[in-house]
């Protein structure tokens, strides 16, 4: 291969690269998904209950009001608990600021802002505030410890508390949050040294955008309640994504194959039980990885074929290249060196070059699968012994509280990277040991220093590769894993079977 050719198929996929990365990779959540998410992150400090007894049930016996808190809601038959326990979102800020020697707002503060958004809640459901029920106000609560977030009017309306302005039609992040702040602080009946500073307002809303960045689950392809958001791990309303929705909005890669793969995820979750079924979810990205592979290899099999006889050829080049042992420094035997290989390949229609084109068109397809599991709705909701999913499988091994917690899923993701490791590394390697076993039928001509290199070259390439994917399976999410592990049983098949075609005995002419 001449030396332009390499630059220019190696610039090639270095643009096929970057665009893949920049259209496959884009987040499918719309301002009203993030804005529903944000509201499971932080959904306020405060539980609603019917009765006084009710709400005094949740206090603990040895408690001070700056940390908790029962109250009437003004203008209602409704009580609050209320405790930064109740949202370990906010809880985290709070510390993290103090750590940072940000004054930070107080229990009261939040107590305030949270019953004057209800009654812009119950306005919003068209409901009067004297005569609603907590059971209509429904919300957050913990029951045995756990969140659930109860269908009523804080479920339907609660992403209102960061999506607009003070009117619902507005589409801007932190603006309504920001406006139900100040009218609480002109409400004086918070002292001001008790409410947010402008360095806790931003610092506040600089740690939720980078939390919600993280989250990126909303290729949903019919509205429904997914994900575990929060500290409390609350599913949260994912509107539905079109394939229209892909094209205009998300990119032109996501909606040729992101979305496509996604729809067909989800699809699979779905006919197998379920989002909030790991094995479901487990099933349909069997069935998908299996779909693509095989998709892949019928686009690129000419190119797959070409690539395999290569490496069957490999005793046949180790021959010649034992004719020329010093090629490597005489211009004449580096020439023969490669007339006669291209003269074999040639002999066996085979083209070098179709080994870099099988690269370029998996490369960005691998992004796009990354961005349909990244992205996929369905994968966001329930777990496969303990692991969900859209974790990755470095969050889950290095929380050092996941291996006292058998069920945090910490082993499956130990053994599913284990696995994903041991399957990467048979599939990259087992033509090479195939060929290396064929090269040992072949009387050695010579020891060709060019050959050494050449060999000691693609070892490297090999081994900088598998590294790259290793480490890849283990920061990216864990669904990607199970792709992964699946597509490298795929590949062993695939080289075990095109081995034993091509070296099949061939019958003898009468």
């Amino acid at each position: 291969m001449k030396k332009g050719t390499k630059i220019g198929l190696g610039i090639a996929a270095l643009l096929m690269g970057a665009v893949a990365l920049s259209g496959c990779t884009n987040s499918f959540c719309s301002v009203v998904d993030k804005a529903h998410i944000l509201y499971g992150i932080e959904h306020g400090v405060c539980e609603y209950y019917d009765t006084e007894e009710a709400a005094l049930a949740r206090l603990p016996e040895a408690y001070s009001e700056s940390d908790y808190r029962v109250g009437q809601v003004a203008g209602s038959n409704v009580y609050y608990f209320a405790s930064l326990d109740n949202c370990k979102n906010l809880q985290k800020i709070q510390t993290a600021a103090t750590k940072s020697s940000i004054a930070t707002p107080s229990l009261t503060y939040y107590i305030e802002f949270d019953n004057y958004f209800l009654k812009t809640v119950v306005e919003f459901a068209e409901a009067d505030m004297s005569t609603v029920t907590a059971e209509q106000i429904g919300g957050v609560k913990y029951v045995d410890g756990e969140a659930k977030m109860y269908p009523g009017f804080l479920e339907d309306y609660g992403f209102y508390k960061f999506y607009g302005t003070n009117e619902k039609e507005s589409k801007k992040l932190f603006e309504n949050w920001k406006y139900f702040s100040n009218e609480v602080r002109k409400l004086g009946t918070v002292a001001i040294d008790e409410c947010p500073t402008l360095d806790y307002t931003a610092y506040y809303e600089k740690q939720l955008k980078n939390t919600i960045s993280s989250y990126r689950s909303c290729l949903a392809t019919s509205e429904g309640y997914y994900g575990k958001y929060g500290g409390e791990e609350i599913e949260v309303l994912i509107s539905e994504k079109s394939w229209g929705y892909a094209w205009k909005n998300v990119g032109f890669l996501s909606g040729l194959l992101v979305y496509p793969i996604g729809w067909l995820i989800n699809t699979f979750t779905v006919g197998f039980g379920g989002a909030g079924s790991g094995w479901a979810q487990l099933l349909a990205i069997l069935f998908v990885t299996l779909i693509v592979r095989t998709l892949m290899l019928l686009v690129t099999f000419k190119q797959t074929t070409s690539a395999s006889k290569m490496q069957e050829l490999q005793p046949e080049v180790a021959k010649i290249q034992a004719k020329y042992p010093n090629s490597n420094t005489n211009n004449y035997e580096k020439q023969r060196l490669a007339q006669e290989t291209q003269a074999l390949y040639k002999k066996h229609k085979i083209n070098p070059f179709m080994s870099i084109i099988v690269m370029i068109v998996q490369f960005p397809i691998f992004i796009c699968v990354w961005g349909a599991m990244q992205g996929s709705a369905a994968l966001s909701s329930g777990s496969i012994l303990g692991l969900n999913l859209s974790q990755s499988i470095s969050s889950v091994l290095t929380t050092w509280s996941n291996w006292r917690d058998p069920s945090s899923g910490v082993w499956t993701a130990l053994v599913l990277f284990l696995l994903m490791s041991g399957a990467q590394t048979v599939a990259m390697l087992l033509p090479q040991w195939l060929a290396k076993a064929k090269k040992k039928k072949i009387a050695k001509l010579g020891r060709n220093p060019a050959q050494k290199e050449s060999d000691n070259k693609t070892k490297w390439f090999t081994y900088i590769m598998l590294a790259m994917i290793i480490f890849m399976g283990f920061s990216l999410v864990s669904a990607l894993g199970v792709y992964w592990l699946v597509g490298a049983l795929f590949s062993v098949a695939q080289t075990l079977i095109t081995h034993l075609v091509m070296n099949r005995p061939k019958k003898s002419k009468k």
